[in-house]
């Protein structure tokens, strides 16, 4: 829904949040002016308007922090899943060594350049949900390859392991496709929309607290929302997941 918020740089996407909300706020402020010529209000608006603004600011909030629970979750299934698929290379190197070593150099050949694909290739690529087809056809290589080594229990052990990294790499990849439904965007706002609304009609009468609250409003909900966004893809902005793990095993190799 905010596709292009995610190619700016981070001071960008938090000024972009404030100014969105900044923008609902302008916009119900307008329209509760426009309301008001229309239709005034009665003795007991303000009354009404008070009660109305806690009412609202709750299931806002409720909204705010199931979206924020989801967006955390997946950003620690994302971290979990990469740190697997280390562990998961390098338990598959260190059953390679008890190979032979014709067959150790193909298993650490293949591992090495999946490792290369997956940090060069892969990782920019999750940022727009996507995945190398390189990375995949070098995992199927690996399994085919533990499946045809004879090597007793090392056999065995190759192949669980290199199903790990496969399991790992594809949970890394269900993080990597993951959004915010724009049903979720479009409850927030709109209910965000509601409480600047009733901000206006309880502040339209008296400028200093009125812009105060509106700017307030703009930037605390603001602040939320760029949390929110921030997080949204775990492999892109300042909030990305590195492969630092699977680059210091590329190291080690």
């Amino acid at each position: 829904m905010f596709d292009f918020m995610y190619d700016l740089p981070e001071w960008a996407m938090f000024a972009a949040c404030v100014l969105l909300v900044g923008g609902l706020s302008v916009t119900a402020l307008i329209l509760m002016i426009v309301f008001r010529r229309l239709w005034p209000p009665g003795p007991h608006a303000y009354t009404m308007v008070s009660t109305m603004l806690s009412g609202i600011l709750l299931p806002t909030g409720i909204v705010i922090a199931f979206v924020a629970s989801d967006i955390w979750q997946q950003d620690a299934k994302g971290r979990t899943a990469v740190e697997q698929e280390a562990i998961a290379v390098a338990d598959t190197l260190r059953i390679a060594k008890f190979l032979p070593v014709e067959l150790r150099e193909q298993v650490t050949g293949i591992l090495d350049d999946y490792i290369r694909e997956v940090i060069e290739i892969e990782w920019p690529l999750m940022g727009d949900g996507r995945a190398s087809q390189v990375a995949e056809d070098q995992l199927e290589t690996l399994m085919i390859l533990s499946v045809e080594i004879e090597s007793g229990t090392s056999q065995l052990s190759l192949r669980r392991y290199a199903t790990d990294i496969e399991n790992a790499r594809n949970q890394r990849l269900l993080v990597a496709q993951g959004r915010v439904l724009p049903t979720k965007w479009a409850a927030l706002l709109v209910l965000l929309f509601t409480a600047a609304c009733v901000l206006s009609e309880l502040h339209l009468k008296h400028r200093r607290p009125l812009i105060l609250s509106m700017a307030l409003f703009s930037l605390g909900f603001g602040a939320t929302l760029y949390m929110i966004a921030s997080f949204d893809r775990p492999f892109t902005g300042t909030t990305v997941i590195e492969p630092t793990s699977l680059s210091v095993l590329l190291v080690r190799g």
